[in-house]
């Protein structure tokens, strides 16, 4: 087993292919499921980038948008360092995480949630 698959096997994902999710699909208990399964990986990502609660409120799981982006992230994140990737790949990763939280923040800023207080989207 490989230090990625340990890695993979902690947040409990697949250890082949990329975890995409199409959140739309979902019926609630699975998408309640999958929350499960991509909160071990934002917590990771939250501590390995020092992100805080004005880019990731703690509230997160109860808004869509950032479900979606941290979802997509961590999609892309899992085929950056898949085998086969290109090794260019972990690079591509870190220029969309840039983007990724430049959304981040505005979606926070506008959602108002902090991080005692979530406020319910209208």
């Amino acid at each position: 087993m490989t230090p990625r698959d340990d890695l993979l096997k902690s947040f409990d994902l697949a250890t082949d292919d990329p975890f995409i999710i199409c959140w739309r699909d979902l019926d609630p208990e699975t998408a309640d499921e999958e929350l499960g399964r991509l909160a071990p990986w934002v917590g990771w990502l939250t501590g390995r980038y020092n992100l805080d609660h004005k880019l990731i409120p703690p509230c997160w799981p109860d808004h869509g948008a950032l479900v979606e982006e941290l979802s997509a992230l961590r999609t892309l994140w899992e085929a950056s360092y898949l085998e086969d990737a290109a090794p260019s790949s972990p690079v591509a990763f870190h220029r969309e995480l840039d983007l990724a939280l430049r959304r981040l923040r505005e979606w926070t800023s506008r959602l108002g949630c902090s991080r005692t207080e979530h406020r319910p989207e209208s």
